[in-house]
């Protein structure tokens, strides 16, 4: 295989920052593909067209083992790392979590959720917005969407993103799961004592593939729905936040015209996509923009790059609340994209909408520090220091 890109030569989320990341993406522009070592060896698809015809080729492509590197001791994630006919049965356990009109459900839950924390949060003039808002009310999202006890909430959250963070140790990873499923699974046996009418309730005895869930399953499923419904969308509602906030003039506007809010969300997922890209393993030889890629080789699906491909985007690095096309990667594509879609976007509309009616003045204090990886390609602000006129709310 041809090396197109030596700059990519040890690539990955582990040797190089977003920033760095989104630079050699760019300088790789009209290569073909892109190669790294890293990982003991994988090539990567940045342009739109190639990354999402690959994501749509499940026959192809396989999402088995694992779609993060390195490859780590768990059973794999349910539906995320499974293809066809496995993904269907486990797929339909995250459809009968979230049904069709889930987001309109949790709406007033999540409402009420964000409004608790600004009467919280307003008399201090700031905060670390990250922390105390863009953390928590994912977290508590899932949890009202499942079942959890309300009391659990912080241990879990806590729990899961130490383990999230472990993503490039797997022998840390193991310890760190164990400490997450030992709450997880908790729950779960609580059900079975004690029946409710919750999701966590319809999973005790539920079978897939002609067998009883254990506890490894759970554990596993736990982390897809917080990895996905809370991990990702703290990231995604930092960097909302950040882009509309951090420029004044786009953020009256959009308080003036509430209906740009769907689209401030979509710019800031096209930019700022919470999984930089996730792996796939070719089950047979590929041809890709003219490369040749042997059978059961690691492909990275570049989603970040994909979104800022300038022959699917004008001026693909700004923000532009009025772009005609937002069709990007952040939730995948295909079979495997992400069924908490929805939810997540009701999620950021509504904490942009209460961000401008209660804190209309915000701004981003100084400095911001740069967007960071951690636990895999999840690409997410540390902090994030706000600034408002400090007011009392009743809660």
């Amino acid at each position: 295989m041809n090396d197109t890109s030596a700059g990519f030569r040890d690539w990955s989320c582990y040797t190089a920052t977003p920033a760095d990341s989104l630079a050699l993406f760019e300088a790789a522009r009209g290569c073909p593909v892109a190669h790294s070592d890293a990982h003991d060896g994988f090539t990567l698809l940045l342009d739109y067209k190639a990354v999402r015809k690959a994501m749509a080729d499940h026959r192809r492509f396989s999402s088995e083992p694992q779609v993060l590197r390195p490859m780590l001791p768990r059973k794999a994630i349910p539906a995320l790392e499974m293809d066809p006919p496995r993904h269907g049965a486990w797929r339909a356990i995250f459809s009968q979590a979230l049904p069709p009109g889930t987001d309109v459900r949790m709406e007033p839950f999540v409402r009420a959720d964000i409004r608790r924390h600004l009467a919280r949060l307003a008399p201090s003039g700031g905060c670390d917005i990250v922390a105390e808002l863009c953390e928590p009310v994912p977290a508590e999202t899932i949890c009202h969407l499942v079942g959890v006890d309300e009391e659990m909430v912080p241990a879990i959250r806590r729990a899961a993103i130490e383990m999230f963070a472990a993503q490039g140790d797997p022998e840390l990873f193991g310890h760190r799961q164990a400490a997450f499923g030992a709450l997880t699974v908790t729950e779960v046996h609580e059900r079975a004592a004690r029946p409710r009418d919750d999701f966590l309730t319809t999973l005790v005895g539920l079978e897939v593939e002609g067998r009883v869930l254990d506890d490894e399953d759970f554990v596993v499923l736990f982390a897809a729905f917080l990895g996905a419904g809370h991990h990702s969308t703290t990231s995604a509602m930092a960097s909302l936040v950040w882009a509309v906030f951090s420029d004044p003039a786009l953020r009256d506007r959009i308080a003036a015209d509430r209906s740009l809010i769907a689209q401030a969300v979509e710019e800031t997922l096209r930019l700022y996509p919470p999984f930089y890209g996730f792996f796939r393993r070719t089950v047979c030889p590929v041809e890709v923009n003219g490369v040749d890629i042997p059978s059961g080789h690691d492909v990275y699906m570049g989603w970040a790059a994909a979104n800022r491909d300038p022959a699917q985007f004008e001026a693909p690095d700004r923000f532009d609340i009025d772009r005609a096309s937002t069709r990007h990667m952040a939730f995948g594509f295909g079979i495997h994209s992400c069924p908490g879609a929805a939810l997540a976007r009701m999620e950021l509309k509504v904490l942009l909408e209460e961000l401008l009616d209660t804190l209309p003045d915000l701004s981003i204090g100084e400095p911001v520090p740069p967007f960071a990886f951690g636990g895999g390609d999840y690409c997410y602000l540390p902090a994030l220091d706000v600034r408002f006129t400090p007011k009392t709310i009743e809660d």
